[in-house]
């Protein structure tokens, strides 16, 4: 019959994991990326006494800039404790502008611009302050007789705004950046927005139209922080993931030998812990039991000790085996954690007692009086041929 076994874990206070040993790392390499967006504005009037149109705006907002992939962590290495990205940017604007007008009165033509960025990932989102505004230069429509006539500025791009930031990714997140792919980074501007403006409006019809953009470019990298997974074994110094107890040949009704083992969570300083969570048991286990129990959080380096018995009321010979399922000890990304597997085996014989090898001290006690009574055969034609001689 085959049983299964849940444990509600009970932390080691010996074996606590911390994460201050997570010094391990690795990275996503490093992208880069350049993109841009833009708006424009445009205003016109119809002219005439009545007019009142100076200024139009026009947004664009939330425009997409560019998308950085970026390569995801291996569960292989180990335990993902931690996302740290870095970026490395700078944004430049540029502004230019035309107007025109017809008849009439001379009117100047010039606009402005402003922009956001804002760097978005799972489980990360900064906007970078403060706006950069842009306003542009100017140019004149003369007055008079003069038909229909335009003129031009720009365009004028404004020096590198630096644009940098370091930030640890949510831990509700990390899950995300686990897995054989890439995890999308997306760079935009949710403000972005341009203004057209005329001094005048009265008179015939006339107009303003701005473009303004704003670009980005640099570099996005992850740095990946993990420990290693666990590694469960029966043996302190090396991997063992099966181990078999022999309790031998026993005298029915007589008492087993209580034997012990140990279950280890091999030494390495950026190890993370180890849980045992179930067990599942199979063959004669009405015969022996082995007192395992669960633990969580067992460090590296640790161990956790356990002892088997068997009961010799019933004649044959037995055997059980127990599978033990063990865990990294739940931090960092659930994903990333690795399970385990030990096998433990017991077998024994329960012998009748006129069959049975007897137990050691019985032994000794045996030898003894066979020697005693050796001794006294040896002794006794010495002790008659003394009487003779007298």
């Amino acid at each position: 019959m085959k049983y299964v076994y849940q444990f509600t874990a009970v932390t080691l206070l010996t074996g606590l994991s911390s994460l201050s040993h997570a010094a391990l790392t690795t990275s996503s390499g490093v992208q880069n990326f350049s993109g841009s967006a833009a708006v424009t504005a445009a205003g016109t009037s119809s002219g005439g006494m009545n007019s009142s149109l100076t200024n139009a705006t026009n947004t664009n907002s939330n425009a997409s800039v560019a998308t950085v992939s970026l390569g995801q962590f291996d569960s292989s290495f180990g335990v993902l404790t931690g996302v740290e990205l870095q970026l490395n940017s700078g944004r430049t604007q540029t502004i230019s502008g035309t107007g025109f007008k017809n008849n009439g009165p001379g009117r100047t033509a010039s606009g402005s611009g402003t922009s956001s960025a804002l760097l978005s990932t799972p489980g990360f989102n900064t906007v970078f302050a403060p706006n950069l505004t842009q306003a542009g230069a100017n140019c004149g429509l003369g007055m008079g007789m003069t038909g229909n006539i335009s003129c031009g500025w720009g365009p004028q791009t404004s020096a590198v705004t630096a644009t940098n930031t370091i930030g640890n990714v949510a831990s509700s997140n990390l899950n995300d950046y686990v897995g054989t792919g890439v995890v999308n980074a997306a760079l935009s501007a949710p403000v972005l927005s341009a203004t057209a403006t005329l001094t005048a409006t009265m008179g015939q019809p006339s107009g303003s139209t701005v473009n303004y953009s704003m670009a980005w470019e640099g570099t996005l990298e992850a740095i990946y922080s993990y420990m290693l997974h666990a590694a469960a074994s029966f043996d302190g110094s090396s991997a063992q993931d099966s181990l078999t107890l022999d309790f031998g040949v026993i005298p029915q009704f007589s008492t087993a030998p209580t034997l012990s083992f140990d279950i280890f969570n091999l030494a390495d300083d950026n190890r993370t812990g180890l849980d045992l969570d179930t067990f599942s048991d199979s063959g004669d286990t009405s015969i022996f039991s082995t007192g395992l129990t669960a633990f969580s959080s067992l460090a590296q380096g640790g161990n956790s000790s356990f002892t088997a018995s068997m009961l010799t009321g019933t004649l044959g010979s037995f055997s059980a085996s127990y599978l033990l399922n063990l865990s990294d000890t739940p931090i960092g990304a659930s994903n990333t954690r690795l399970n385990q597997t030990l096998t433990l085996n017991l077998v024994g014989i329960v012998s009748s007692s006129a069959s049975a090898v007897p137990e050691p001290g019985t032994l000794v006690l045996l030898l003894t009086g066979l020697g005693l009574g050796w001794w006294c055969l040896r002794k006794q034609p010495r002790e008659k041929a003394s009487a003779a001689f007298a």
